[in-house]
């Protein structure tokens, strides 16, 4: 017989034809566009999760579902979406891992009750969901303890109530870069709304625009109960990157109700701004063991605090990082500025702004301050600080509106002291009772270089 050869013709029609066989085999084989989790079984959700998964890019939980009795962990591949209109609930011990690419995204009220996100990869979303449930300790978990770089970290539009910490970061195997955690609610919590803990490896964190309300610690449990808390490691009074959570914002934050709103502990190169405190007092954590401040400052170095707006709340505590009785290092080189708070409704005395700062080659500017029945205090010395349009009132039964206390000497903080040529610049201080007298105390200005141009206020002999 003879041999049949392949035209041209011929042979382009028949590699058009494998073409089109190929791109159908292949297609069979991808994951489909969405799948639908009601499609699965009902009966055994984290197998159904699992595989639907592994058939689809987006699995959705359409509205009006819920899936019950999530117990364990189910792992979203990389580059994949979970899509929640309905809900997802568990036991406490049901989260879903996110991993490189992975999203958790909501529509239309879609909610996970006592399910933790966790956070394990770069280029992750969380957004438009409600979660809540005190089961697991936290609702999102940043960390674990394998060593690895994560990028590119979004949270935003959550709300979280009714639990124990909204998001919680343990950062001391690995590292983040670039988190925002943006336009979100937090009420009814137990622990902390965000707490960065031990993040020594990160940086370019932005937390912004959130409503933080109730936070109430009423099961004992330490050092809960704070709005927003970020931690560094070990304090050292040399201040070394390697042991400070750094390079962050804390901006446009509104918050009510609570012991202390926002707490930072061994940090540095980091801004706060832009904050509303009310009813920020002891009536809440009474027993977490943490200060009342609507803002807490431990250890810090170089830092700006702008534009806060306190009202029938403590004020703030800017003091020594202190482990076990140990004064190991005190704030330095920050501004204050535009700083508001009145307490003149309140019934009882509140802590106003208490500051102990320090150190050779370290300045504190305090700029722009008005308190109504409250108190500036200020402790030890920098080398330079500079008060600037100061207005404070202090009621006479309280004591008085300015208290400068910079002999330290005899004490043990003293050895963070700036010893010599130390530069007091005050100018347009105004602190006094409510019948408008000079109301300051200042224990020791010896040996300082005081510029008193503009200085409004007769420094009185010491016990005066």
């Amino acid at each position: 017989m003879p041999e049949k050869k392949l035209s041209r013709r011929t042979f382009l029609t028949a590699g058009s034809a494998l073409v089109v066989l190929h791109s159908q085999l292949a297609r069979a084989l991808q994951p489909k566009g969405s799948v639908n989790i009601q499609d699965y079984n009902p009966k055994d959700w984290v197998a159904s999760f699992r595989q639907a998964f592994s058939d689809g890019q987006t699995v959705v939980v359409p509205a009006g579902l819920v899936c019950e009795n999530m117990n364990t962990g189910v792992f979203i591949p990389p580059g994949k979406t979970l899509l929640l209109q309905g809900r997802v609930s568990g036991n406490g011990r049901g989260r879903f891992v996110l991993q490189e690419g992975g999203q958790v995204t909501g529509e239309g009220g879609g909610s996970l009750h006592n399910i933790t996100l966790d956070v394990r990869g770069s280029d992750c979303t969380i957004k438009g969901i409600a979660m809540s449930g005190f089961g697991p300790v936290t609702q999102i978990y940043i960390g674990g303890k394998t060593p690895r770089m994560m990028r590119n970290l979004t949270i935003d539009d959550i709300t979280v109530s009714h639990a124990n910490y909204g998001i919680l970061r343990q950062g001391f195997h690995n590292q983040m870069e670039d988190v925002r955690i943006t336009n979100s609610r937090f009420s009814d919590l137990q622990g902390d709304a965000i707490e960065w803990n031990v993040a020594i490896n990160d940086r370019d964190i932005l937390i912004t625009d959130h409503t933080i309300e109730r936070i109430n610690c009423t099961n004992g449990n330490v050092n809960w109960g704070i709005g927003i808390g970020l931690a560094g490691s070990t304090y050292n009074n040399d201040y070394p990157d390697a042991l400070a959570v750094k390079n962050f914002v804390v901006a446009n934050i509104t918050g009510t109700d609570c012991r202390q709103l926002i707490h930072v502990e061994n940090g540095k190169h980091f801004i706060i701004r832009n904050v509303t405190a009310r009813n920020i007092t002891t009536d809440f954590s009474k027993k977490a063991g943490i200060d009342n401040a609507a803002i807490a400052i431990y250890g810090c170095d170089n830092f700006v605090i702008d534009n806060i707006k306190m009202e029938n709340s403590a004020g703030m505590l800017i003091g020594y990082g202190v482990i076990k009785g140990r004064y190991l290092s005190i704030p330095q080189n920050f501004r204050l500025n535009n700083i508001h708070l009145n307490n003149e409704s309140l019934g009882y005395k509140l802590r106003g702004i208490q500051i102990s700062s320090g150190n050779a080659r370290s300045f504190v500017a305090i700029t722009n301050v008005e308190m109504t029945c409250a108190t500036l205090e200020l402790h030890n010395k920098p080398q330079h600080l500079f008060l600037r349009n100061i207005k404070v009132m202090q009621q006479s039964k309280v004591g008085p509106a300015l208290k400068m206390h910079f002999d330290l000497r005899q004490d043990v903080r003293g050895k963070f002291m700036a010893r010599q040529d130390t530069l007091l610049s005050l100018a347009n201080v105004h602190a006094v009772n409510e019948h408008g007298q000079s109301s300051v105390d200042i224990d020791s200005v010896n040996q300082h270089r005081v510029n008193a141009e503009a200085l409004n206020f007769r420094l009185p002999e010491r016990g005066r």
